[in-house]
């Protein structure tokens, strides 16, 4: 099908800025092209919305409603909630320390905020500075002082290429918005993130699904986003409620 590219006048009426074409103008540095990702993702620091997921790993299968409520740099307040809207499975961290509700005993869980432990709410190992990045619409990134960048005229994004620690990151990067739109990561631990069905919230681009596949895939959709809200302080202090047995637990699984 021949798709012609929509007039100036006509993306200018839907809000949206003009597409940029990765082939019109020579590619960026790969370093300054991420400081204007990085500027863009700083726009959001914090959300609250209840959200759609879809599980796939091994203990935990199936579609569940949840409550998400973030805050950079790491802190997570999360919520799988039942048929009726009470949590059956509940997950706070301060980026330091975690509680965590088992469903399936009743028992309140509580130790260091590992990225083990935090996969036993989520099939998502991350530790909770990069769950919070991930659910904020951010890609993690490895540190490399140097990194490297290809123009994929195919896809028409900028294709940075990242590597430390024994581990090598490829990053898709929208050359309109300057947002990541796909991370993929090889090596220990590695994983792959996307990110679609982008918006424009409060002048900020920000995607409303994000799939997260590693050794299990979780895919959100959230369904009543409120970004720029700063979530209650109260919902990320990683304390059960009183009255109710608590377990210390190390950070294996």
């Amino acid at each position: 099908m021949n798709r012609r590219p929509w007039p100036l006048f006509l993306l200018l009426l839907a809000g949206c800025p003009p597409r940029v074409d990765v082939r019109s103008a020579p590619p960026p540095d790969a370093t300054a092209l991420l400081a204007e990702v990085d500027a863009t993702d700083a726009r959001v620091a914090a959300l609250q919305s209840q959200a759609k997921a879809h599980l796939d790993a091994r203990s935990k299968k199936g579609n569940v409603q949840m409550f998400v409520a973030v805050a950079a740099p790491a802190s997570v307040h999360l919520e799988v909630l039942d048929f009726f809207g009470k949590p059956s499975g509940i997950l706070i961290s301060d980026g330091r320390r975690f509680v965590m509700l088992a469903s399936d005993t009743g028992t309140w869980l509580r130790g260091a905020a590992t990225a083990e432990n935090v996969a036993r709410v989520l099939p998502v190992s991350l530790p909770p500075e990069e769950l919070v990045a991930m659910l904020l619409g951010r890609a993690p990134r490895l540190a490399d002082p140097a990194p490297t960048l290809l123009v994929d005229s195919a896809e028409n994004v900028f294709r940075v290429t990242l590597r430390a620690g024994g581990r090598t990151q490829e990053l898709w990067v929208d050359p309109t918005h300057k947002r990541a739109v796909r991370s993929q990561v090889d090596g220990p631990g590695g994983y792959t993130l996307s990110f679609a069905d982008f918006e424009d919230v409060r002048g900020t681009p920000f995607p409303r699904a994000i799939t997260f596949a590693g050794n299990g895939r979780v895919a959100f959709q959230y369904t009543d986003l409120r970004l720029g809200e700063q979530p209650d302080a109260a919902l990320f202090t990683p304390e059960a409620p009183p009255g109710v047995s608590v377990e210390q637990i190390s950070s294996l699984p």
